[in-house]
């Protein structure tokens, strides 16, 4: 079948969909034209399916008319774009592994053009590895390797073996470090577990060893746990995304998380999933699906706080790191004052104190940073995506403080504030030896201080 379907062909139909009597008409029209899509690209391997297509293509109308009276709005291409580059990069290591590298690369010329951004640079980058393993000495050594990696880079794990077993004696397949990986890709769970066995055995490294248990395990409960979103969770987490055998593979996570979706069994699941949905996007740079998840994150989930608050503090940190600061702080004051008890909180408030700072507003500022004190924010908030310590949002905000009244020569002030960094909210962190370095700069600080409010230096120009 289609790549298409073995991501959601399977899937039982969200409750929005059930009242659609033709399964593939069950997603959006947008998402129909993504298969349609899918189609074109690969009917040389799947003829044998295009009635599927047509039937698509010839209730589209219809399903269109029928979707414009639902409630639910039409779902944006960009929501998939990640599929459109992932079956036409699949089509392409096909094409590599029947021996047609001339096909190949024209399916990633045409990707070049076609693909939405950013999956087109990488449609880029995959056709100039392609051009230059075709330099080489036909069927030697190298270029049979780099055409087994470029398979592998494409996601077209049949072929990439195929082509490893066509070029490599059998017992030296296992020196490949992904051959097990491939294997488990390609549905092969009883070789795949074989090897990944022997990797125990053989390996010396714990490190490695604690990976391959890991594995084991994944793979031995992987055919029971296919509507399980928390194992699927789990898979792309400790699979797709550590990094061990293969670079993190977000474009497969993406895959693994679409394709688990529709099973979730309730509204925790289901944010979870769009969660690390949106979390693999931003790791592949695709901000039209980002933002398209994102939407749809918010929209269908408005009762989960959390989850909402997670949104817009998301995008306004985009936004200050753009130095967009109008549009920063609009989204990030709607988190103050519509999501203040929520997680995002700190991250929020800290930041618009952040920006009126930078924009030399100090009074406006400090106003902002000294809501934190009162508030309910965790200081001791650990976010492991972003950072190995603890948010010190107290601290920090004292901190903060101590420089706006600096920087108006007030130092009176801001030794205040400086004294509170340390005594009322002095930093936490497990790290000793950050923990040390910020006490002394702390102190020193103080120090530095109370000499300016004895003897003021000559007074500086406050904005």
């Amino acid at each position: 079948m289609l790549d298409y379907f073995r991501i959601r062909g399977n899937a039982p139909l969200r409750k929005s969909e059930r009242s659609h009597n033709v399964r593939v008409l069950a997603w959006a029209p947008g998402v129909v034209q993504d298969f349609a899509m899918c189609l074109a690209a690969r009917h040389r391997q799947y003829k044998g399916v295009s009635f599927i297509a047509l039937a698509a293509l010839c209730f589209l109308p219809a399903f269109r008319t029928n979707a414009a009276n639902e409630a639910k709005p039409v779902q944006p291409a960009a929501l998939t774009n990640w599929l459109i580059a992932l079956n036409t990069f699949r089509q392409a290591g096909a094409d590599l592994g029947d021996g047609k590298p001339a096909q190949a690369k024209a399916d990633l010329t045409t990707a070049s053009t076609n693909l939405a951004a950013p999956y087109a640079d990488t449609a880029r980058q995959l056709n100039a590895k392609l051009g230059a393993a075709l330099t080489l000495e036909a069927r030697s050594p190298r270029q049979s390797k780099a055409l087994v990696q470029l398979c592998a880079q494409l996601h077209s794990y049949d072929a990439a073996l195929r082509l490893q077993s066509a070029s490599v004696p059998a017992a030296e397949l296992g020196d490949e470090p992904t051959y097990a990986w491939r294997l488990f890709e390609t549905g092969d769970t009883k070789a795949a577990l074989a090897e990944y066995k022997r990797r125990v055995v053989d390996e010396m490294v714990e490190t490695y060893q604690q990976h391959y248990r890991a594995q084991i395990q994944l793979v031995e409960q992987h055919a029971a746990n296919l509507t399980n979103v928390a194992f699927s969770l789990r898979l792309v987490r400790e699979h797709y995304l550590r990094g061990f055998e293969e670079k993190p593979d977000s474009l497969a996570a993406v895959a693994e998380l679409y394709r688990v979706l529709p099973y979730a069994r309730d509204a925790r699941e289901a944010v979870a999933v769009h969660q690390a949905i949106i979390k693999s996007l931003t790791e592949l740079r695709d901000d039209a699906g980002r933002d398209a998840w994102e939407d749809e994150l918010a929209r269908d989930f408005k009762s989960d706080a959390e989850a909402c608050a997670g949104v817009f503090v998301e995008r306004g940190l985009r936004a200050y790191e753009a130095k967009d600061y109008p549009q920063a702080l609009t989204l990030l004051r709607k988190v103050c004052s519509d999501y203040a008890e929520t997680g995002a909180y700190g991250d929020a408030q800290y930041t618009v104190g952040l920006i009126l700072h930078k924009q030399g507003k100090f009074a406006e500022s400090v106003e902002e940073y000294a809501k934190i004190f009162s508030s309910s924010v965790n200081d001791q908030l650990i976010d492991p995506e972003k950072s190995d310590d603890y948010k010190n949002y107290r601290h920090r905000a004292a901190l903060r403080i101590c420089e706006c009244y600096e920087s108006r020569n007030d130092f009176a002030q801001a030794l205040t504030y400086a004294e509170m960094a340390r005594d009322r909210y002095p930093y936490l962190s497990y790290c000793k030896n950050c923990l040390r370095d910020v006490r002394e700069a702390l102190e020193k600080r103080i120090q530095d201080l109370r000499a300016a409010v004895t003897n003021p230096p000559a007074a500086k120009k406050a904005n």
